[in-house]
This record gives C-alpha cells, structure tokens and sequence, in this order.
C-alpha cells in the first residue's frame, strides 16, 4: 500500500518539493522474488544521525552519537503522475532489509565542517601544496583549480586477483596503521580507476577502504518507529567501534537479502550513501561525551540497544591510580 502523501521524485528540501519534476527512472528497480516481487521500487537512504567521535577500540567504547539511516521506499508515479508514491513502513516487512558500513579516511580538516554544503564544495587545503603544484605556480602555470586529494594503496592493503582492489578482510588487527596515512595529490584529470566519491576536493577511492579496522556490528536490521509524526523504518549502529585513530566516514548500503531482480544471481545495492565526517581519538585525547540526543532517546524507546547519558561527561586525563596503575574515565 502507498503512503498517500505524495513525493516529489527530487529536490533537496521541502520547498523544492513543492515543484513537480520528472521522475529519474535509472534508480528504479524491479523486483521479481521477495516481498516486493512485481513491483518497480526507488531505495533512499538518509543519514538522519552521523558520528561525532570514538575513542580507539582498546577500552571497547561505540561510536557516538550512534549512526542512524533512514530507509525510505517509493513507487514510481503512474501513467498520469507526476508524483512519487513512498510505501507505507508499517505494511513493509523488515525482515531481510539490512544495511551494512564501510569505513574511508578522510583529510582531517574535514571533521568540524559546519555543514553538508560545506564538504560538497571544492576547498583550498590547509596543508602545504605538493612539489609540482609549487613548480607550475613559480613559472606561471598555476593550475585554476585546488589539487585533488586522496590516499594512495598503502602498504597494508592487498590487491585482489585483477590487482585493482582490496581484498575484504586482509588487514589483520595488528597491520592496521595507527593514525591517518599520508595523502596524495592529484591533477583533476588523473582521477584513480577506483574512485567511488568524492568530498569537497578529496577522492574516495575503494582501495583506501578500512573496513576491517571496525569493530562490532556492521550490519544491521531496520527498527520501526515514529518519527516526526509518521512511521519510519531506521537503521541504527549502536555497537560499532573503530580500532584506529583519525577521522572517517561512513559509507551505507542498503540490501534485501529476500529479495531477488531479474538477470542478476547476487543480491543489488537497493542504495548507498556516504554519510559525514567523524574522529576517533586515543583515549588520552578523547574529550569527553555529549548528552544523548533526541533521536538517540527515541530509538531506544524503541528497543533499540543505545547507550543513554543525562549530562555531558568530560574525559579525565589519564593518571595515576591506585597502585601506580595509570585510568581513566569518561
């Protein structure tokens, strides 16, 4: 059953909604086993909740605030429509309908970034300019645009058979480098092969991913809940640790795993997004913990399983205790 408030196919906010556009079908997907077998179907995902900050995976503390991702539906508009129609959750089994993460490193000038729009435009880096960039502009070249950034293969990465990937799982606990690896620069037109975003004027590259250096779940199912007046399936990851310092992202990806789609004998990404920038810190650093947010308190009315705090706790610097044992606490 559809909801009967309507959805504009794009838009970036609810006044650009208000305009009727055409829908984008190359998003769609067509269902042929599962519970939306026969039915053409749109997957979206939202970062309504990212990270902030972690300590280092030696004391086993989760990401916090916990990431939360809205999963929403839509059925293409008819023959008539202009419109978008978004499911009704409380009629969507959430059984099958997981979301899995993957962690990337990102410049650490990026963590703090005021706002989304703020990443998503080109930047001048902070740090120094690499070699050549300093040669063009002394002889009258200057390039018109910033450098692109990105992290080359490191030396703790395998490469896959075509020896174009990293091979899931080949980083060991112990070769996980410990803080941020150096970045590289790049002209715009020498963009890697494996280049899967791009943020501000750095390149995400899947070569660069440090998935194995999370720890706890990484993947999860959806939770119905209300949320802002209506049903909402959210998927939260409130036991994810990462065992390295520095800052990261999230990238989501949204799966059916009951599902099938014709021609195709793997379950699809239904959806993926690559959710904002958050820090990691070494327990001496770590600054402390925020109160719960709202949304943190609503999940767990919920049942879902998230820590909850009253008032801000403060990171005590590490001392020594009784015993001459160096502690700590939040």
């Amino acid at each position: 059953m559809s909801n009967l408030h309507h959805r504009q196919n794009s838009g970036p906010s609810d006044h650009a909604r208000s305009v009727p556009q055409a829908p984008s079908t190359a998003s769609y997907i067509t269902f042929e086993a599962g519970q939306f077998a026969g039915r053409t179907i749109r997957v979206e995902l939202t970062e309504l909740q990212k990270a902030e900050s972690g300590r280092k995976q030696v004391d086993r503390r989760p990401l916090d605030p916990p990431p939360a991702v809205q999963l929403r539906l839509f059925e293409p508009p008819d023959g008539a429509g202009q419109w978008e129609r978004e499911l009704l959750y409380e009629n969507v089994l959430n059984v099958g309908l997981m979301c899995t993460v993957d962690l990337f490193p990102v410049p650490e000038d990026m963590y703090g970034a005021s706002s989304p729009a703020s990443l998503a435009s080109p930047r001048s880096p902070p740090y120094p300019s690499p070699p050549y960039i300093d040669a063009l502009q002394s002889s009258g070249y200057a390039p018109m645009r910033s450098p692109l950034t990105y992290y080359p293969l490191h030396p703790y990465t395998s490469l896959d058979a075509s020896g174009s990937g990293q091979v899931e799982g080949s980083l060991s606990p112990f070769d996980i480098p410990r803080r941020q690896p150096m970045l590289g620069y790049l002209h715009h037109t020498d963009r890697p092969s494996d280049t899967v975003h791009q943020v501000g004027n750095h390149l995400i590259t899947e070569s660069s991913k440090l998935t194995p250096a999370l720890v706890g779940e990484r993947f999860t199912e959806p939770t119905l809940v209300d949320y802002q007046g209506r049903k909402a399936l959210i998927f939260v990851f409130g036991d994810l640790a990462v065992r390295r310092e520095g800052v990261f992202i999230l990238r989501y990806r949204a799966f059916d795993i009951y599902s099938n789609v014709p021609d195709s004998p793997h379950k699809p990404v239904l959806s993926e997004l690559y959710g904002g920038p958050f820090k990691v810190y070494s327990t001496r650093e770590f600054p402390g913990l925020e109160p719960s947010t709202e949304l943190t308190r609503t999940l767990s009315k919920y049942g879902v399983r998230v820590t909850l705090r009253d008032a801000e706790r403060k990171s005590k610097k590490r001392g020594k205790g009784p015993g001459g044992a160096a502690s700590d606490d939040e």
